[in-house]
């Protein structure tokens, strides 16, 4: 059968070369290696077995996964001729090759067999280099896949293939979108080596400064923060007494507790008072500047969702992978501009073209428009107006706006006349859902708006109130006419 053998070459040191591998190469006619630019590669020099460098590809190629897609169509069509070919890759080629990873998946549609034979890794010369830890916590990246870079702060990370400086500067810049310019890093020049190897820590901003940076250096980032999304998943699990394992580094105790009494009572109803608590104390902590509150605030209603899901999954109703998945599909299916070819470019055509397809998702109700209940009076007020602008039902410029807001106080004035209590609250109701809709057209937040004027009236009320106790008055024993004095100097001071 046409075979394909893909083989490792090991970290750098010919050495690790296995006698497998020498006994095979020696047999085979048709042997690739993907760069000559590896150490290893001295070993088969010495047993004067010929091999076919494709660095060239590399030279002549649009871009790295244009080449591999290349190199790897070589390796397919030489088996398909020759029957059996050897692909040498450096390192193990189960381990981060992305050329590899094109023929394992392309080969059974040609017919042809991959037989494996692997080598130590660039991961265990570094393992055992700096006594990294084994398992989930470390992880490897490739530094030509900027977008994975930033996904796992909470792992020790190993990023290879940032094989200069120009490439090793690009990925700097990657992750000091995350990672701090202090934060250390190991950079490791040939780890397997016994001549030649380099070993020093650097800070993240200065790595693409080094100048031995080459195919053989890898780079270690120690992890950026203590826990991840898992372990906040596992202690939600933990807490409700449907979790054995601990949370990493934190050990439990030695008396095996069922879970946490009150976090196991909870369920989708009594939450809710939180979930409304949690959501008001982050619009607060973003009012009051305080970044660091933020961040708090903002953990605290992730708990809430958390907490939700788990309830959920224990129900089998769905899980927080579940919540992920399908916000992950909305957004691209509602971002074609992103991800389909479209033309849509401007902010009101994303915009428009966002609500027709969240219009085409409300299959099955009688009304493509949702009551907004259990909202504050003013956001639900706002969340209605935007739906119904949605469909075009809406003043063409902000001109209608202010004579609907002028109609509606009349008519409020002349409920007032004729003493009509329920028409009086009726028109008031029509005078504040009126101010509403001239927000939005204002461009601002009626809720916000109302929050800031409560607050600043807030202010000045204590404002007055320190005023009469600096003149030893009570203001509830003080005229109107002082009261209004020392309003308009609160007024003037706030």
């Amino acid at each position: 059968m046409k075979t394909v053998y893909l083989v490792g070459l090991g970290p750098g040191d010919s050495q690790a070369i296995t006698i497998g591998t020498l006994n095979l190469l020696l047999g085979l006619e048709k042997i690739y290696v993907r760069t000559a630019r590896h150490p290893a590669l001295e070993m088969l020099d010495r047993y004067r077995i010929a091999y076919q460098a494709l660095d060239s590809i590399y030279r002549q190629a649009a871009s790295f996964e244009h080449a591999y897609r290349q190199m790897a169509g070589l390796i397919l069509n030489a088996a398909l001729h020759y029957g059996q070919v050897a692909y040498l890759v450096p390192g193990s080629p189960s381990c981060a090759e992305r050329t590899v990873e094109i023929i394992r998946l392309l080969a059974p549609r040609a017919g042809i067999c991959c037989r494996t034979l692997p080598a130590v890794s660039f991961v265990e010369a570094m393992a055992d280099e700096l006594a990294l830890p084994s398992g989930e916590t470390l992880l490897v990246l490739d530094a030509m896949q900027p977008d994975r870079l930033l996904d796992y702060p909470d792992r020790h990370l190993l990023v290879m293939q940032a094989y200069n400086r120009q490439m090793t500067s690009v990925m700097k810049l990657e992750l000091l979108k995350l990672y701090p310019p202090e934060h250390p890093v190991t950079v490791v020049r040939g780890a397997s080596l016994h001549k030649g190897k380099i070993k020093l820590v650097r800070p993240l901003c200065e790595i693409d400064h080094l100048k031995f940076i080459d195919h053989l250096t890898t780079f270690y980032l120690p992890p950026l923060v203590h826990f991840g999304m898992q372990d906040l998943l596992r202690l939600m699990r933990r807490l409700r007494g449907h979790g054995a394992a601990p949370v990493r580094s934190v050990p439990l105790r030695k008396r095996k507790m069922p879970g946490c009494s009150w976090d196991m009572e909870q369920n989708h109803q009594t939450l809710k008072p939180y979930l409304l608590e949690e959501t008001y104390e982050v619009l607060s902590a973003i009012d009051s500047g305080d970044l660091s509150a933020v961040c708090e605030e903002l953990g605290d209603l992730l708990l809430q969702i958390v907490f939700h899901s788990q309830i959920a999954a224990e129900n089998h109703d769905f899980s927080f992978h579940d919540i992920v998945a399908g916000l992950t599909e909305k957004l691209i299916r509602r971002h074609p501009h992103l991800f389909e070819r479209t033309t849509t470019r401007s902010a009101g055509e994303v915009r428009q073209r966002w609500q027709q397809i969240k219009l085409g998702e409300k299959t099955g109700r009688e009304s493509c428009f949702v009551f907004p209940g259990g909202f504050p009076a003013l956001l639900g007020a706002q969340k209605l107006q935007r739906q119904a602008s949605s469909v075009g039902f809406d003043w063409p410029e902000a001109s209608g706006a202010w004579d609907k807001t002028d109609e509606e106080l009349q008519e409020l004035r002349d409920a007032y006349r004729d003493a009509d209590r329920a028409k009086i609250a009726e028109e008031m109701g029509d005078v504040l859902f009126a101010l509403v809709n001239l927000s939005r057209f204002l461009d601002v937040d009626a809720e916000q708006a109302l929050i800031s004027s409560s607050r600043k009236f807030y202010q000045r009320l204590c404002y007055v109130e320190k005023l009469a106790k600096d003149e030893g008055k009570v203001m509830a024993d003080s005229p109107l006419s002082v009261l209004d004095e020392w309003w308009r100097r609160a007024k003037r001071n706030i």
